[in-house]
């Protein structure tokens, strides 16, 4: 792609059906060979987008059914997008581990998008703050 506002709309509509809980809006979005990364489970995490991170897309609102995905700011230059989003949404009660029941979290996260020529996302890395989801585990002490 080369033009930077066409790869920032693909942008929007990805994380508008992401805040919609719309796997498969997401999916429509992304190269069949689309590779993802999620840094916090290790440096060498790469995995299929079909068959590996769209499994998390579809089991996250079983574990937070009302989760908001809220754009802050996003970049673009050439065929990357670079996409500051907090998300947020109540910690369900009944979910085992978790010290803060019922408490909306807000999670900053940051995602690097890659297009390839044809406007899909042909790679999608994430990095967010675990330091929130340790805040709400109950104290080991």
């Amino acid at each position: 792609m080369k033009n930077d506002e066409a790869v920032k709309a693909i942008a929007k509509r990805f994380f508008a059906v992401y805040d919609a809980h719309d796997v498969e809006g997401m999916l429509a979005l992304c190269a069949d060979d689309a590779q993802g990364r999620y840094a916090p489970y290790g440096r060498d995490s790469v995995v299929p987008i079909r068959g590996g991170l769209d499994g998390i897309w579809r089991a996250f609102p079983n574990a937070v059914p009302n989760f908001r995905v809220e754009v802050v700011e996003m970049l673009a230059e050439g065929n990357t997008v670079i996409i500051q989003t907090v998300m947020s949404g109540p910690i369900p009660a009944d979910v085992p581990g978790i010290a803060k029941k019922a408490q909306v979290v807000f999670i900053p996260h940051a995602y690097f998008l890659r297009f390839n020529t044809q406007g899909k996302i042909s790679r999608l890395d994430a990095y967010w703050d675990n330091t929130v989801l340790n805040s709400i585990k109950p104290s080991a002490v």
